[in-house]
């Protein structure tokens, strides 16, 4: 089946992880069983949530006293949850390797893009927000313009081969492609507002930094220009979200929807855009999403959503002010450790096992084969050959979630861009083992035994079987950093 022939083809060269073009059609026929239903092409909506690991999503049974997640719990009782899926530390990391398909190391993005365009100041924040506003924060992302400026980290160069590329490189597929809410991989030197639509988007309508101004006033980008928007954030996307779905019709299409909830700042959000009443403005903001997710899905009709692939994953993991046991602060976001990288992951949609759990390996940059796949693009005959990229489809996984298409996942953190790569922080693991650089200082841990990290296996003797795996998963982190 689809991906299967990928497996073990994770040293990175060009047009690594390819499929065959003779079965990609008759495979993509029976792993979906869309093909000939009213709707031959099937709609693809990415949702990503913006600072949250495995402990915050009540199904994942991992944290004591989550929030509320209803529709994310839905969700994972209608499509496969996966449990070992991995995302970079920090979030435009991995919103780049999901656009490409690469690691940070080849695409230089190994922190948050700070390298601003200008913005006009946004609007005042309305007075009927005020309560919600955390004053601790003043409403503010907690790091003025000037000093984001000090330190220049560099966005998604736009000769970078994009999953929207291969979408209009398919143009006889029909498909429209639209990226919604947070980007954060625009920058002043790459076409900042006009980013998104310069990589390849058809519509772009959000925000292009870090986080939000405020949650109830911020500086909104719609096609290149830029608007002072006023109500609350995460609503007044999903109307976005919402009305450019229903224009679509009967035409296939693909969105790209990020979350800034719930990334800072801090705010209590309006009691009406919740699902639960957990306490805690960290929860609370969680649970909005959830509401908003369960609003954007609800207003899908419901043959089309039957056609819909809902992809639902963390961008990274729970910032330390927030994070809960079994994690630990300063192992959390930004950090290369579990807490850091281990984040929500569910897939919902046609052909999809329906309330499964899958334990298979996988990675962020993964999704850019995947997509290409379910929306019947072959990557073997898009991809030019002269791109280099680090994925690996997992479309047989969610029909069959045993199946684990890579034998380890990677990820990754670096400051300097390229200047930054030597020296960086770095995680590999296998189905049992992790070998990590954090400081500069090498860990190893038995995710079977120890999957919170607590016992570095390095701090004593290894047996010959820890040897063996340390070994092999140094030959292969090595084989792969220096294949850039």
């Amino acid at each position: 089946m689809l991906g299967r022939l990928a497996r073990n083809r994770q040293t990175a060269g060009p047009m690594s992880g390819l499929f065959d073009s003779n079965w990609l059609a008759a495979g993509l026929v029976i792993a979906l069983g869309w093909i000939g239903t009213a709707h031959s092409a099937p709609n693809i909506l990415l949702i990503i949530g913006d600072d949250m690991g495995v402990e915050t999503v009540a199904s994942y049974g991992v944290g004591e006293n989550p929030p509320m997640t209803t529709h994310l719990d839905d969700l994972a009782s209608n499509g496969v949850r996966f449990t070992n899926f991995w995302a970079q530390p920090v979030c435009s990391p991995t919103r780049a390797t999901i656009i490409t398909g690469r690691y940070g190391f080849r695409t230089g993005i190994g922190r948050p893009v700070t390298n601003r365009g200008p913005l006009p100041e946004p609007p005042q924040i309305p007075d009927w927000a005020l309560p919600y506003v955390n004053t601790e924060t003043g409403g503010g992302m907690g790091m003025g313009a000037d000093e984001l400026q000090s330190l220049p980290r560099h966005g998604l160069g736009v000769d970078e081969y994009t999953l929207t590329h291969a979408f209009d490189a398919n143009g006889d597929l029909g498909y429209s492609t639209a990226a919604i809410g947070k980007w954060h991989l625009a920058d002043a030197d790459n076409g900042w507002q006009e980013h998104p639509i310069r990589i390849g988007f058809d519509y772009f309508s959000g925000g292009l930094t870090g986080g939000v101004e405020s949650y109830f006033a911020w500086n909104k980008v719609v096609d290149g220009e830029v608007t002072g928007a006023v109500g609350y954030a995460p609503t007044e996307k999903v109307d976005d979200a919402i009305s450019w779905i229903e224009a679509r019709g009967d035409n296939p299409w693909f969105m790209w929807f990020g979350f800034n909830l719930p990334h800072t700042p801090l705010h209590s959000p309006p009691d009406d855009t919740r699902t639960g009443t957990s306490d805690g403005e960290y929860a609370a903001m969680i649970e909005t999403m959830d509401a908003q997710i369960g609003r954007l899905l609800a207003s899908i009709a419901p043959d089309v959503l039957e056609n819909t692939f809902v992809i639902f994953m963390g961008d990274n993991g729970t910032p330390s002010g927030n994070v809960t046991a079994p994690f630990q602060p300063g192992r959390a976001k930004g950090a290369v450790y579990q807490g850091g990288v281990n984040v929500p992951f569910i897939v919902s949609g046609p052909g999809v096992r329906r309330g499964a759990v899958s334990d298979a390996l996988v990675n962020s940059t993964d999704l850019f084969a995947t997509i290409m796949e379910m929306a019947g693009i072959d990557p073997a005959e898009t991809i030019p050959a002269d791109v280099t990229h680090d994925s690996v489809s997992f479309l047989d996984t969610l029909s069959d979630p045993a199946v684990s298409p890579r034998d380890w996942v990677y990820a990754d953190e670096f400051f300097g861009g390229f200047e930054g790569v030597e020296t960086a922080d770095y995680a590999m693991r296998d189905e049992q083992y992790k070998l990590m650089r954090f400081d500069g200082v090498e860990e190893f841990y038995d995710l079977k035994a120890d999957p919170y990290e607590r016992h570095d296996l390095l701090e004593g003797e290894l047996s010959v079987e820890q040897r063996a795996a340390y070994a092999a998963l140094k030959a292969e982190v090595e084989t792969l950093r220096s294949s850039r």
